[in-house]
């Protein structure tokens, strides 16, 4: 099964599947992100895989272990929007609004992210880990970032990196969970920005487009 999270940046492990657990993943991360996951997905998912869903049960005997290497190679493929040089708290900052705008891109990814990541908190479902390690590993991009640019002389106030890192990612899921329910009054992006802004001298790039990593698996 997986090695590596897939999410400890440029430097760090990328996600290590074997080969039909790979093309799955894949094949369900593309399948949620036209329609979320429903009804017949499993067998959509499989055929796409070049498989049968009698082996897609033999690789993934629980159907939520799928679902999350899913989430875990979205989040690997999203590493490539990261800066080049961890030592880059605005280029960071700036990842940490295009990683909200890329869940803005996939809706059906986010849908499913917000779905597991509430029964997620169980200690026994299979993505428990995987949450955890997630925001853990939010939390230090964002804490990093903020510490870089405090040194930088760039924070317009004093403020604490992990209470503001907290407060922005708990400011992303609830925007998220809001854009989900509607979409035409919220501006994830937008919002989140603001909030950020608040801490810098010069506020953050205004919208800028970024391609949306491709989940095929390798031939």
């Amino acid at each position: 099964m997986t090695h590596e999270t897939g999410i400890q940046g440029p430097a760090g492990g990328r996600l290590r599947l074997e080969l039909d657990e790979r093309a799955l993943a894949a094949a369900a991360l593309d399948e949620i992100r036209v329609s979320g996951w429903r009804d017949g997905s499993a067998e959509r998912v499989a055929a796409a895989a070049g498989l049968t869903l009698d082996d897609l049960r033999r690789t993934y005997p629980d159907e939520r272990e799928l679902l999350v290497d899913a989430l875990r190679l979205r989040d690997d493929l999203g590493i490539d929007l990261l800066p080049d040089t961890p030592r880059d708290g605005r280029g960071l900052l700036q990842a940490f609004i295009d990683i909200a705008r890329f869940g803005t891109e996939t809706p059906g990814t986010l849908e499913l992210f917000s779905t597991l990541a509430t029964a997620s908190t169980a200690p026994d479902h299979p993505g428990h880990e995987y949450f955890r390690a997630r925001y853990a590993w939010l939390r230090g991009l964002l804490v990093d970032a903020l510490r870089e640019l405090e040194e930088e002389g760039e924070l317009k106030r004093r403020c604490d990196p992990m209470d503001v890192a907290a407060q922005a990612i708990a400011l992303l899921d609830g925007l998220q969970i809001q854009w989900l329910l509607e979409r035409d009054a919220i501006d994830v992006e937008g919002l989140l920005r603001g909030f950020l802004d608040r801490y810098l001298h010069e506020p953050l790039e205004p919208a800028r487009p970024i391609r949306v990593p491709q989940a095929a698996a390798p031939a």
